[in-house]
């Protein structure tokens, strides 16, 4: 019988090799020098929210515009690709989330969904860095523990290492504290 060495690794060590691509900034999301930062809208196409109110504030009426002129009845799960309208990113990826009328209607897998398809389109456009703006960060019904979860997964299952980096961007220092003790628990290095 052959000799088996036991190997236990590091308890929350990395499943993903690409974890410690992630990178955790605290600052404004229209404020990136990146390829792409991306911004969730509503099936509606309504620009409401904190994040889309500042993209609306920074590129003016020219993006909401481009969006009434070239998306038409987008489903769940769409995503997009923009010009940057002027902001320091290249682009912006707008992916589409469902209307939610209640509680019961916020599912997991939509916004999972829709942070899978934009990885893709973001490795399709051949895009090294992108920047995420924290998932429903403590609105919409998701706190912001889950919001994080249901982002960092979202990234993890469609990152390879073609993407040199991806950036989530926290608005304030308790999201940022969050984020950083979800990636940690997932063997994230910071």
């Amino acid at each position: 019988m052959a000799n088996m060495d036991i190997v236990i690794t590091d308890v929350g060590a990395a499943s993903n090799s690409n974890i410690n691509r992630i990178k955790l900034v605290l600052g404004d999301i229209t404020d990136q020098s990146c390829d792409a930062i991306i911004s969730l809208l509503p099936q509606s196409l309504e620009l409401s929210g904190r994040i889309n109110g500042s993209l609306l504030k920074k590129t003016g009426p020219a993006l909401d515009d481009f969006i009434l002129e070239n998306i038409y009845q987008p489903k769940a799960g769409d995503v997009y690709a923009l010009p940057a309208f002027g902001l320091p990113a290249k682009h912006i990826i707008l992916a589409v989330r469902p209307n939610w009328k209640s509680d019961f209607d916020r599912e997991d897998k939509h916004l999972v969904m829709c942070v899978r398809k934009t990885v893709v389109l973001a490795k399709c456009m051949l895009l090294k860095s992108i920047a995420f703006p924290p998932l429903a960060a403590g609105r919409k019904g998701y706190g912001k523990g889950r919001g994080a979860r249901l982002l960092i997964q979202g990234i993890l299952d469609r990152m390879d290492d073609r993407m040199e980096e991806v950036r989530i961007v926290c608005p304030d220092q308790t999201t940022f504290d969050e984020y950083k003790k979800r990636l940690q628990a997932k063997g994230w290095q910071g």
